[in-house]
């Protein structure tokens, strides 16, 4: 299944570690470096705003996020294997296990070497179809033309 994955800024500067960390759990098909500058805070709430979550945990970590001063993020392509489905009780509901390993793992790995640290500033994922159309959307709405084709280009056999 295709998922969409944000690098968020904070750590932002072990991008391609990362990467390489889920390529080796999943199949990364490709990833897009961008610079938000001033639309980082927008472009936080939207992605999360079709998602059911509380509003002061998204200016919980937009608040954390704001601490680092770059404001770059990466943004990867990768299939995962949906074959595996578990009851995820901080969420309450099911998920996929790869992808959730994958998530943890990057984000435990990664926990250490952010300073001010807090949950979830470090890797997003698309959890479902859902999300997947909503991230994309967002996504879209932020990059460039050129950006937009190459993005395309990637997935378009994906989707």
């Amino acid at each position: 299944m295709l998922s969409i994955g944000i690098i968020w800024n904070c750590a932002y500067e072990y991008s391609n570690q990362i990467i390489k960390d889920i390529n080796d759990k999943t199949s990364v098909i490709g990833s897009i470096s961008i610079d938000l500058g001033n639309k980082y805070i927008d472009f936080v709430k939207d992605i999360y705003a079709s998602e059911q979550m509380e509003e002061w945990k998204i200016e919980k970590k937009i608040n954390y996020m704001l601490l680092n001063e770059n404001r770059n993020i990466t943004i990867i392509f990768f299939e995962f294997d949906n074959s595996e489905i578990e009851y995820h009780p901080f969420k309450k509901k099911n998920v996929f296990s790869k992808l959730e390993n994958c998530k943890t793992f990057i984000r435990e790995k990664y926990k250490p070497y952010v300073e001010n640290y807090t949950f979830d500033i470090i890797f997003h994922a698309t959890d479902n179809i859902t999300e997947l159309k909503n991230c994309f959307n967002v996504i879209i709405s932020y990059i460039d033309l050129k950006t937009t084709e190459k993005v395309l280009k990637l997935i378009s056999n994906k989707i």
